[in-house]
């Protein structure tokens, strides 16, 4: 009954009016029809001699067709209004991807801002993550947990990755120099900083959300492949997929970029380093894939850098700060 009373208290559009109006005339004809034969013993001969012998066919085929042409335009004009609004939704869906996209970046640049400058580094971060999912996803390994979803939710997640630097002291986070393990031990709480803000963000979201993958890579994008990272020390493919792309990505773009502690890499000497660390800092499966994509990589570093090649260190790598070689 109550559903009822919603639909007869809605109001009536165009569309209702016509269905209607046929409605009505259909029903005119018929209780004029009848009405007039009730008091003549015989058929009413009016109707014959005005429209022929067979005008009870002919009305209805008549009446018939109105409602046809009637239901048709009903229908069509359902259809576009139904197209316009799906539109109108689709619109807004993408008015309200970009504003959460603009949101979460700028969000995330704060971080980025204290650290590393005014650079594009997230920019890159979510490029390098997206192309290495995309390939990944052509394996039979990854075939079915790799999909399009995936790959748009690694691409806005990975800039969320060192969104606990915000916690960190600019005394220790700004540091030019050598840390000391006290003070390595404050930079690695970045991480639970982080994912635990995501955390509290994601239990207010019903359903599941791009913000799952986000804190996951937060938590563990500085855990490494023989288990010998931070925080939780997880090993193999107890890290999440998710953190072990960007993990390579991170690290390949904290190397090729100018730091305030270090020049730029080439990018070939970049390459041997991640090589150097495969098995040990990085998923070997992913490493194939970085270098089966490495002119990708280049590419995507040269937008910002152009073709010249980057500075080398002449300190060279190793003797730099690990925390801040390896982009921690």
């Amino acid at each position: 009954m109550s559903k009822l009373k919603v639909m007869l208290g809605k109001p009536v559009d165009l569309a209702d009016q016509m269905v209607i109006s046929g409605v009505f005339l259909a029903f005119l004809y018929w209780g004029l029809e009848s009405f007039l034969n009730v008091f003549s013993p015989e058929e009413i001969t009016i109707y014959r001699k005005l429209f022929g012998p067979n005008v009870s066919s002919l009305w209805l085929r008549l009446i018939v067709l109105s409602l046809f042409m009637i239901f048709g335009s009903h229908v069509q004009y359902t259809i576009n209004q139904r197209k316009k609004a799906e539109q109108d939704l689709l619109d807004s869906y993408h008015k309200l991807q970009n504003a959460r996209m603009t949101t979460i970046l700028g969000l995330a640049k704060l971080a980025e801002y204290r650290d590393e400058g005014t650079g594009t580094h997230l920019e890159r971060i979510r490029e390098y993550a997206k192309i290495t999912a995309r390939e990944l996803a052509r394996r039979p390994k990854y075939e079915n947990i790799i999909t399009a979803e995936y790959i748009d939710d690694i691409y806005q997640s990975s800039i969320l990755h060192d969104i606990g630097k915000v916690g960190i002291p600019d005394a220790v986070l700004l540091k030019p120099g050598k840390l000391t393990d006290e003070e390595f031990d404050v930079i690695k709480r970045h991480t639970i900083l982080g994912g635990d803000a995501i955390k509290a963000i994601e239990c207010r979201i019903e359903g599941k959300s791009f913000l799952q993958m986000g804190k996951d890579i937060a938590y563990s994008h500085h855990e490494k492949w023989d288990g010998s990272g931070y925080p939780a020390g997880l090993k193999n493919e107890a890290i999440p997929l998710a953190a072990r792309i960007v993990s390579l990505a991170d690290v390949y773009d904290a190397l090729t970029t100018d730091r305030f502690y270090k020049r730029a890499y080439s990018h070939e000497k970049s390459r041997q380093i991640i090589i150097d660390l495969k098995a040990t800092h990085f998923d070997p499966e992913i490493v194939d894939v970085f270098l089966q994509l490495e002119d990708d990589f280049n590419r995507i570093r040269e937008k910002q850098f152009g073709s010249k090649a980057e500075h080398e260190n002449e300190a060279g790598w190793i003797e730099l700060p690990a925390a801040h070689a390896l982009g921690a």
